[in-house]
């Protein structure tokens, strides 16, 4: 099982909430920007919740690696 660890530059963050509602596990909203649950996590979700963000605030690594994958 993959390994992933997500990294977001909030100053990116427009708060759209796309992120959160792909991988409500890991991700929320709060005042109007998106927070980390978690930093990492083996959820797949997070790979859309990346690719969702219009902003490009959130990034996912492989765990292992450290190759950027979302």
């Amino acid at each position: 099982m993959a390994r992933y660890v997500i990294e977001l530059d909030r100053s990116l963050c427009s708060g759209f909430g796309a992120c959160a509602d792909h991988a409500p596990g890991a991700i929320a909203i709060e005042k109007g920007a998106a927070v980390l649950l978690v930093g990492e996590t083996d959820d797949e979700a997070v790979l859309d919740a990346a690719a969702s963000c219009p902003m490009g605030a959130l990034a996912v690594l492989d765990g292992a690696t450290g190759e950027q994958v979302a």
